[in-house]
């Protein structure tokens, strides 16, 4: 991966797929929207930058939008899986909050066409208030990991209901914010990216 500025990174993108045509189509996918648009999409050009047969992407997806509906879930589903590994490794750390936050923040600082890709639909669906979401996809589990255990931290500290619903927005709205001003090229930053995420999280996170 390329390092941006005080970003303290792995060189090379993160690779989630495994040889699977279905991933690989996905990933070019994605790749082609972030570099020429959504509208030259098709599922032929992806096919033919996979190096397979015009019609091997309808044995996946029937059409463009189906196509792009995966797109989004496949993303969704990696970030889900690696907050639930972090939750694991850190389920009885008083920092879990803080740790939940940094890989948010790094997945999509790793991937940065995942986040262009995400942040360009239109559609997502998502439940940002209810405690029990009738909302089942991948971007509202990925949501709920981070919505449950704000909610432990911030009941443990008697914070009203209301209050509950607003500090996870701001979270969310911190996390996020922190990915974009961290993969742009030409902001000017003394610290190291990477080391000072855990500590701008917990200034505004952490409940006093």
């Amino acid at each position: 991966m390329k390092v941006r500025g005080n970003l303290n990174m792995e060189k090379s993108k993160k690779s989630y797929h495994h040889g699977n045509l279905r991933e690989e189509l996905i990933e070019k996918g994605i790749e082609m929207i972030n570099e020429v648009g959504e509208e030259k999409l098709s599922l032929r050009r992806i096919a033919k930058m996979c190096g397979v047969s015009n019609a091997a992407p309808y044995t996946y997806f029937k059409k463009k939008s189906d196509l792009l509906e995966a797109m989004s879930d496949y993303i969704w589903k990696i970030l889900a899986m690696e907050l639930a590994k972090t939750r694991k490794k850190y389920e009885n750390s008083e920092d879990l909050l803080v740790k939940l936050g940094k890989t948010y923040v790094m997945f999509f600082c790793e991937n940065h066409e995942y986040y262009y890709f995400i942040i360009s639909r239109s559609n997502t669906k998502m439940d940002l208030l209810s405690e029990f979401s009738k909302i089942e996809n991948s971007n509202q589990s990925a949501f709920n990991i981070l919505k449950s255990e704000a909610t432990k931290v911030l009941q443990k500290a008697d914070v009203p209901n209301q209050a509950i619903q607003d500090k996870i927005i701001a979270m969310w709205a911190l996390v996020q914010g922190l990915v974009t001003i961290m993969i742009m090229n030409d902001i000017t930053y003394s610290e190291i990216w990477e080391e000072k995420i855990e500590e701008i999280i917990k200034s505004v996170c952490i409940v006093k």
